[in-house]
């Protein structure tokens, strides 16, 4: 099985930056969410490593060029500095507690530092965020989340949770009054499956995983789990299981609403994470395509039933040089509607390049940036500032990186974020919550 493929905005702050070698390019600088990887102040692009000018006891000094990005910090960033191999990702940093900011003098007090500390590599500097809780202590191991719904008949928030990265996956249903304490109980087993040709028995002939379920539209009543699993053949599939409760029963299709495209240069191997959205009497579904190559893209199809979907478009969402250069790990977390514009926020990667040439800046492994389009338009516009999310570097159960089960709920005033990390001292995700 095929796991999560392994797998909020601010105004831009103009000013001109430039590059310091080559061609003087005028680049916007943009105030990031989440960290600076570059001199340019813009983790889309490659841009420049940010170096340190001197060192005085627990102070460093920069060049003028970042005057703006230390303009912008204060005591929740950290600094953090990569090994020096071409790995500079959370998961492999060194990080310094930042004392002080000194504008004037282009400096920063931190930390005292220790012999991890080289003056010669590059920095980066990480926003720290607000620590997340567990969703629950009970879940042992690794765990993915579908879509957290409210059922007004009950009035609990419900949504299907799974065993991933594991070899044996079920689903199960958690339920909840107040976002903070949920109630869990096993939903459907492997047997379940039996027959289901886009859901295979493992080479030794057993039902060892469930399909990992990614949305949940509910409609006229019926709830549409969005689904996805592999056939016999290990190419995964996209399919739908329906229920007038999401408690149960479920009836499973027994064929997939969409397969991958021998024909296709993006999506001849694999389809899979379906998010879905209803945009006046039809539906858009946005989903990844893997080729044969494992580069992975973004897709959309749409439908007037839910169960018979045409494909209008393939690889629509663009990647740039930066923090989603990378061509895995492309996933749909989110979707809305807002005035007629469609948002997305995807999962992104950097590649980090080899030991001879790495790539500049930090390559968080998975983190979320968002791209919108007017909905009749074909491609996303990447929103500026991104990524917009990802792991605390700092906290262990997502300092490796995050995966693409990704939520934001408004309830009785406040903001809900749930997502599932996973920190580099465990191969487990989390379901955690902000």
């Amino acid at each position: 099985m095929k796991s999560l493929k392994s797998i909020f905005l601010l105004s831009t702050t103009a000013f001109t930056l430039y590059c310091c070698s080559g061609e003087k390019d005028q680049i916007t600088f943009q105030k990031q969410h989440y960290y600076y990887s570059n001199t340019n102040g813009n983790n889309s692009i490659e841009g420049e490593h940010i170096y340190i000018q001197q060192k005085k006891g627990d102070t460093l000094f920069f060049n003028s060029e970042i005057d703006s990005i230390l303009f912008n910090l204060n005591s929740s960033w950290i600094l953090g500095q990569g090994s020096g191999k071409p790995y500079f990702d959370t998961g492999k940093e060194n990080f310094w507690t930042i004392l002080n900011v000194l504008p004037k003098l282009n400096a920063l007090t931190i930390r005292p530092l220790n012999s991890d500390f080289n003056i010669e590599l590059p920095v980066v500097f990480w926003k720290l965020n607000t620590y997340p809780i567990i969703f629950s202590d009970s879940l042992k191991g690794s765990w993915g989340f579908s879509k957290i719904i409210f059922d007004k008949k009950d009035s609990f928030f419900k949504t299907q949770l799974f065993e991933c990265d594991t070899d044996v996956v079920n689903l199960y249903l958690a339920k909840s009054k107040d976002l903070n304490s949920w109630s869990i109980k096993h939903l459907l087993s492997p047997s379940d499956f039996k027959n289901i040709p886009w859901n295979a028995a493992s080479y030794s002939g057993e039902m060892k995983v469930t399909p990992l379920i990614s949305d949940v539209i509910f409609h006229k009543g019926i709830y549409y789990s969005f689904a996805y699993g592999d056939d016999a053949e290990k190419k995964t599939f996209i399919s739908v299981l329906t229920s007038k409760s999401l408690d149960g029963p479920y009836k499973i299709n027994p064929n997939p609403i969409l397969s991958p495209n021998p024909k296709s240069k993006f999506s001849n191997h694999d389809v899979y994470f379906p998010k879905v959205v209803k945009h006046k009497n039809f539906w858009i579904m946005y989903y990844t395509s893997k080729n044969r190559q494992n580069e992975e893209f973004i897709c959309e199809a749409n439908s007037t039933d839910l169960i018979h979907w045409d494909i209008k478009h393939e690889n629509i969402l663009p990647r740039n040089n930066g923090w989603n250069s990378g061509m895995k790990n492309l996933l749909s977390a989110q979707i809305k509607i807002i005035d007629n514009q469609i948002h997305i926020w995807a999962t992104g990667t950097k590649d980090v390049g080899d030991f001879n040439n790495p790539n500049k800046g930090n390559a968080m492994d998975v983190c979320i940036g968002k791209f919108y389009k007017p909905i009749h338009e074909i491609s996303f516009i990447e929103e500026s500032g991104n990524p917009i999310f990802g792991g605390n570097p700092i906290f262990n159960f997502e300092n490796d990186h995050i995966g693409g089960a990704f939520q934001e709920i408004e309830f009785e005033g406040y903001k809900f974020t749930f997502y599932h990390g996973k920190g580099r001292s465990s191969k487990n995700y989390k379901i955690l919550m902000k």
